[in-house]
């Protein structure tokens, strides 16, 4: 259930200017994802698809809100709150290792030329690289191990 705040933020983020603002997004066109409310399939999200959008939204808060109120008592409570972002913690955790043990392979350890192969990374000037790799490898053994990969992402 909680991976769908994630949906809600995103969705919440990336539609709020269109709605407001009626914004276009990169060549002009409707991004995919908001096509299906595009109803009238005219391109654009007019105002009756304006506020289906903002129903779905408030649906999906109610939902939201339900699904962390633990004793159902209608109210979400500090400590039911706490509950859900250290659930989301862990999810994140999780989700953040896999992508270590993609990268590090077999030994458990992401070198520096495992660590260029990322998408983007190639692309920085090599100061830039060699600060972002300074940050991670912490203990300076020229390796990253998924606890100093994990410190900097918690960092940030």
């Amino acid at each position: 259930m909680l991976p769908k705040i994630h949906l809600l933020f995103a969705f919440t983020a990336i539609t709020s200017p269109v709605i407001a603002d009626e914004r276009v997004f990169g060549d002009g066109s409707l991004p995919e994802f908001l096509q299906q409310f595009d109803t009238n399939n005219d391109g654009e999200i007019d105002e009756e698809e304006r506020q289906a959008i903002r129903d779905l939204r408030a649906k999906m808060r109610e939902h939201q809100k339900k699904s962390i109120d633990l004793n159902e008592d209608g109210e979400v409570s500090p400590a039911e709150i706490e509950v859900a972002r250290e659930a989301l913690r862990i999810k994140i955790e999780e989700r953040r290792l896999a992508k270590f043990s993609s990268i590090a392979g077999e030994d458990g350890l992401i070198s520096r030329e495992e660590y260029a192969t990322i998408p983007g990374i190639d692309r920085l000037p090599d100061f830039v690289f060699d600060a972002i790799w300074g940050r991670l490898d912490i203990d300076g053994s020229g390796d990253i191990t998924a606890g100093e990969f994990l410190n900097r992402l918690r960092a940030h």
